[in-house]
C-alpha cells in the first residue's frame, strides 16, 4: 500500500487581521504542492538511461518479428525501473517503445497529452542498426495527490 505523503509547508507568512483595529497579526504557513527543484524530473537524465538501454540491448540483434514484442516489453521494464532509481518522488512514467523492421518503409507517430507543462514533460530516443530500428518515449507525469 502506498503512502500518502502530507505537504510541507514551504514558508510563513503574517496575516494582519484587517477587520480588527488592534492590528493583531498571526502566522500561517504557505504549501506547495509542485516538487520542489532537486525533485523535478530531468528529461536529460532519462535520455541517457533510454540511449544506454537501446544499446544494451539491441546492440547484437537483428530484427525478428517474432522477438520483437518481448524485446519492446523488456526494454521498457529496465527503463522504468532505472527511472525509479532517479528519485523523482511523485512522478509517474508511462514508457512506449517500438521497434520495426528497417525495410525502407517510411513511419508517422503521433503523440497527445494533456499535462501541466510546469510539471509535466517527457524524454526520447532511437536506436537503428541495419536490420531494426527502436523509438522510445518516456512521460514523466506529477502525481499530485
Amino acid at each position: 500500500m502506498e503512502t500518502v505523503e502530507k505537504p510541507q509547508a514551504v514558508d510563513t507568512v503574517e496575516k494582519e487581521d484587517s477587520a480588527s483595529k488592534d492590528e493583531t497579526k498571526e502566522k500561517c504557513e504557505v504549501y506547495s504542492i509542485r516538487p520542489k527543484l532537486e525533485n523535478k524530473f530531468k528529461p536529460l537524465s532519462a535520455k541517457e538511461i533510454i540511449h544506454n538501454v537501446l544499446f544494451e540491448q539491441l546492440a547484437e540483434k537483428e530484427y525478428d518479428e517474432a522477438e520483437a514484442k518481448s524485446w519492446a516489453k523488456k526494454i521498457t521494464e529496465i527503463i522504468r525501473e532505472r527511472l525509479k532509481k532517479l528519485d523523482c518522488k511523485k512522478y509517474k512514467f508511462i514508457v512506449n517503445a517500438i521497434i520495426g523492421s528497417k525495410n525502407g518503409a517510411g513511419m508517422k507517430v503521433g503523440t497527445r497529452c494533456i499535462w501541466d507543462a510546469e510539471t509535466d514533460t517527457y524524454a526520447h530516443d532511437s536506436y537503428n542498426n541495419d536490420t531494426l530500428f527502436c523509438v522510445v518515449a518516456v512521460y514523466a507525469i506529477y502525481n499530485y495527490s
